[in-house]
């Protein structure tokens, strides 16, 4: 008797035990009932979405210290140039040519903005994401519709006729901040040109 009572107890400690181990495993795997891989991967994918806005902006940053550095290295470049030539009086008749210097430095900006607006038609993208009924059907459905993450220069975009012409370096390269800066570069020279062919 006393056996029997020995192995009902053993019986039901093992299928106890059975039950706590079976039950742990299951809040610490994927079987949890409580476990939605849909829910889990559309979570990871707004999380996602997040981190992609941040280094966005980052990128976006960078581009205009860029941008900047590439202006300041114009100056100095095009300034060390017109002193060296005016230095030398057999090359101040050729101070005209300093004018091919901003016109280098011009295109090297302008393609920095390219790339830097390829990020910024992402915003773009990601803006009418949020505003419009793909961002509550993708709640609906637990997934994101329409719509890639982690794609900060909008490479999924690159065939869209408004992609081409939003990140186009032609048109960089007509952006006012841009353009007048560098020909304002360019018409010093062309000044100290004619002044020099005259005086020189």
């Amino acid at each position: 008797m006393n056996d029997q009572n020995t192995i009902d107890i053993t019986n039901e400690t093992k299928e106890r035990t059975l039950i706590d181990i079976t039950n742990e495993t299951k809040e610490r795997t994927l079987y949890d009932p409580k476990y939605d891989p849909k829910l889990e991967a559309f979570k990871y994918q707004i999380e996602f979405l997040k981190l992609e806005f941040n280094c966005i902006n980052e990128i976006i940053a960078r581009m205009d210290e860029m941008a900047q550095a590439t202006k300041n290295w114009a100056i100095v470049t095009w300034a060390g140039s017109i002193a060296i030539v005016l230095g030398q009086p057999d090359l101040r008749k050729f101070v005209v040519f300093t004018s091919i210097l901003p016109f280098l430095f011009w295109f090297i900006d302008a393609f920095l903005r390219h790339l830097q607006r390829r990020s910024t038609y992402r915003t773009k993208v990601i803006s009418n994401f949020l505003n419009n009924n793909s961002l509550q059907q993708s709640f609906e459905n637990q997934q994101l519709t329409d719509f890639i993450v982690l794609d900060p220069t909008a490479i999924h975009n690159r065939n869209e006729e408004s992609y081409k012409e939003y990140t186009s370096v032609w048109r960089a390269l007509n952006f006012d901040e841009v353009k007048y800066f560098y020909l304002g570069l360019v018409g010093l020279s062309m000044v100290l040109g004619i002044i020099a062919f005259y005086l020189f």
